[in-house]
């Protein structure tokens, strides 16, 4: 799913509201660090439920608050067409139509001077036979005032993520261990190997009070192993080696550590 860019406000949504909506509710954005709040956004129609939330750290530096307001704006007007044509092609095809959802739920993983960072969770149901559940990364530069992605906190991004390729996919086998107990199947299987960086979503995560020194890795469902067995969230400790890669403007915002 695409993240929208265009800037749209908030209040322009009940002017817009339908009137088949069932319920809708909505808390707008407070920018500025005294007063943000977390943000919460839900509509639900007979024919689709939506929801979208971010969190305070967001709400606070305005520039953010507007890409995620307008990424919220483009996310339910491509929901509220596709389940409108989902209905039509039931109605005209003789067939039951199941309501559509859409929910997008963004966690911080880590704040600094320099950057924030998050993750987002998209869970979806478009009246398949289940839902699906996918991630985004989204690191914020506070100074430039603008998204960045991963690579641009590195100098060298394959480089610096080298050191960190063996402990990640030993602790993925470690637990797709636990959680499959008994069960191994072929070893090339697709879910038994370790899935490249390229389809995983890398964010840097803070796991104490001294900076980031941590990297969120996240498979999503289907990607490291099967649907029943969800998404493999791992985070992986920050080596010196992979510091060293890091742009002098993001380095202070990083720290190392041993495990």
């Amino acid at each position: 799913m695409s993240l929208a860019l265009a800037l749209l406000a908030l209040p322009g949504m009940a002017a817009c509201q339908q009137a088949t909506d069932v319920a809708e509710k909505a808390q707008s954005p407070a920018t500025g660090t005294d007063k943000a709040v977390p943000v919460a956004f839900e509509r639900e129609t007979e024919s689709f439920a939506f929801s979208y939330d971010y969190p305070a750290e967001a709400a606070a530096l305005s520039g953010l608050a507007r890409v995620l307001e307008a990424d919220r704006e483009k996310a339910l007007a491509e929901l509220q067409t596709q389940s409108a044509e989902a209905k039509k092609d039931a109605a005209e095809n003789d067939y039951p139509f199941n309501p559509h959802m859409l929910g997008i739920s963004w966690k911080v993983t880590g704040e600094s001077a320099e950057l924030l960072a998050m993750v987002g969770e998209i869970s979806s149901f478009s009246g398949g036979a289940h839902g699906n559940t996918g991630y985004e990364a989204l690191i914020w530069d506070k100074a430039a005032n603008r998204r960045i992605a991963l690579d641009a906190v590195f100098t060298d991004m394959a480089s610096a993520l080298e050191p960190i390729r063996q402990p990640y996919c030993d602790a993925l086998n470690a637990d797709r261990r636990e959680r499959r107990g008994e069960y191994a199947g072929e070893p090339d299987d697709m879910f038994n190997t370790c899935p490249p960086f390229s389809e995983l979503v890398l964010v840097p995560y803070a796991g104490g009070d001294g900076g980031f020194n941590r990297m969120m890795i996240i498979a999503a469902p289907y990607v490291a192993g099967p649907y029943a067995e969800g998404a493999y969230d791992i985070s992986v400790a920050l080596p010196g080696p992979l510091l060293e890669r890091i742009k002098p403007e993001y380095r202070k915002a990083f720290v190392a550590t041993a495990r």
